[in-house]
C-alpha cells in the first residue's frame, strides 16, 4: 500500500450543472451575492504570484495542482484571459508529469527539485481540466479543449477502477490500492467537474463515477452524526471504514464532500443533511472545525470562515433560497484554504441561482 509520498499529500492536504459562459457577467449575476470579478480580484491579490503560482500561505507557501485548477476556474468566470494564461504556463511548465497530461500535486519553494513526488492529485486534474473546458468556450480556443480532453482520458486511464463494483476515482495514480485495501478521499470527487468533462469525452465510465460516488457517501456514515471521513478505505470483504493511518474525522477534507454534492444539485443527500446536522447542532458554542467521528469529541477551536461558507451554502441549497449576506468574503479568510472554500462556496451559490432576483 505504502508508495513514496502517499502519507506526505494526505498529511498535507488533509488541513487543510454546467454553469452558462454569460452567467460570469456582473449584469446576469443574482442580486446580494456579488461577482465573479470582485471575488477573483481579491482572491488574485492575496494569493497569485506574478508568474502565475497559487501560494498556500498556511502551508509553508507551498502550490498544489488543486490551488492551480481553483483559480484557473475562477479566473474563467471572471473573465480574466491574461492571469488564467499565466496559470495555465506555469501549471506547465512546473507541474504537468513527463509520462501522461496530469499534474503533480505539489511544488515547493524551498526544495530543490521544487517537485519531490511525481504522485497526481486527481482533484486539481478535475479542476484544471473543468477550468480548461470553460476557457475553451469562453475564448474560442481549441487547444484548451484538446488538453481538457487529454487530461480527463489521462485521468480515467490512470485513476478510475473497479473495486467491489463500483467505479472510484482514486486519489492519485499510485499509493492508494493494494491487496489489504482501497484508499479514497471522496472530497476528490468534484460532481460538476465529472459532469462537464463526461459530457465532452463521451465515456459512460464519468457517469458511473459520479453514481457510484453519491451511493458510496451514502453508505460511508460514520460516528454521532453519520458523517463522511476525510480518508475512506475500502476493504476486500466489502466492508467500509475510516482509513487507518489517517485522523477518523470529518475535517479540512471531507467538508468539500457537501460542497460538491450541493453543486451538483444533490440536495437531499444524505451527506449533506448530516453534515448540517453537525455545524447546527445547539450543543456547539461555535461552529467546530471538524469532529472525530470514533470518539465524537468536536475540534477544540471553532471553524474558519471557508467551512463556514460550506455551510451556509449547503443550508441556503437545502432551502433552495438564501440571503447571500451571510456568505463571508474571500478578504475574511485567513489564509489560502479559507479563501478557496469562500471563493467556490460562492461560485456554487451563482451557479445555483440561491439569492431570488430584485424585482
Amino acid at each position: 500500500m505504502a508508495a513514496t509520498g502517499t502519507l506526505a499529500l494526505a498529511a498535507t492536504r488533509s488541513r487543510a450543472q454546467r454553469p452558462p459562459a454569460a452567467r460570469t457577467q456582473a449584469a446576469t449575476e443574482p442580486a446580494g451575492i456579488g461577482t465573479p470579478q470582485d471575488d477573483w480580484a481579491e482572491f488574485r491579490r492575496r494569493y497569485l504570484l506574478p508568474e502565475g503560482r497559487v501560494v498556500d500561505t498556511g502551508n509553508r507557501n507551498v502550490s498544489h495542482s488543486e490551488g492551480q485548477g481553483y483559480a484557473l476556474l475562477a479566473a474563467v468566470r471572471a473573465d480574466d484571459q491574461g492571469s488564467f494564461g499565466r496559470m495555465l504556463g506555469w501549471t506547465l511548465a512546473n507541474l504537468k508529469r513527463r509520462e501522461d497530461n496530469l499534474f503533480s500535486w505539489r511544488y515547493q519553494p524551498d526544495q530543490q527539485p521544487n517537485v519531490t513526488d511525481p504522485n497526481n492529485a486527481s482533484d486539481g486534474d478535475l479542476f484544471i481540466a473543468w477550468a480548461l473546458l470553460e476557457a475553451s468556450a469562453r475564448w474560442g480556443s481549441a487547444d484548451y479543449r484538446r488538453r481538457a480532453i487529454s487530461i480527463a482520458r489521462d485521468l480515467l486511464r490512470s485513476c478510475a477502477v473497479q473495486v467491489q463494483g463500483r467505479w472510484v476515482l482514486l486519489p492519485g495514480a499510485y499509493g492508494f490500492q493494494g491487496r489489504a485495501r482501497t484508499v479514497l478521499n471522496l472530497s476528490y470527487c468534484a460532481f460538476p467537474a465529472l459532469r462537464a468533462l463526461g459530457r465532452e469525452v463521451g465515456d459512460p465510465v464519468w457517469g458511473r463515477i459520479e453514481a457510484d460516488g453519491l451511493a458510496l457517501l451514502a453508505q460511508a456514515r460514520f460516528g454521532r452524526y453519520g458523517l463522511p471521513p476525510d480518508w475512506l478505505e475500502l476493504r476486500p470483504n466489502g466492508d467500509i471504514a475510516p482509513a487507518e493511518g489517517w485522523p477518523a474525522r470529518f475535517s479540512f477534507d471531507a467538508v468539500r464532500i457537501p460542497l460538491n454534492v450541493v453543486w451538483a444539485g444533490q440536495t437531499d443527500h444524505p451527506c449533506v443533511h448530516a453534515a448540517i446536522g453537525f455545524w447546527a447542532d445547539p450543543d456547539h458554542r461555535a461552529m467546530p472545525a471538524w469532529t472525530d467521528l470514533r470518539s465524537g469529541h468536536p475540534a477544540p477551536y471553532p471553524a474558519h470562515s471557508g467551512i463556514v461558507a460550506v455551510a451556509r451554502l449547503s443550508i441556503a441549497a437545502v432551502l433552495a433560497r438564501g440571503d447571500a449576506g451571510v456568505m463571508p468574503r474571500i478578504g475574511a479568510a485567513p489564509d489560502y484554504y479559507a479563501a478557496a472554500l469562500t471563493m467556490l462556496s460562492r461560485m456554487a451559490w451563482r451557479d445555483l441561482q440561491l439569492t431570488p432576483a430584485m424585482r
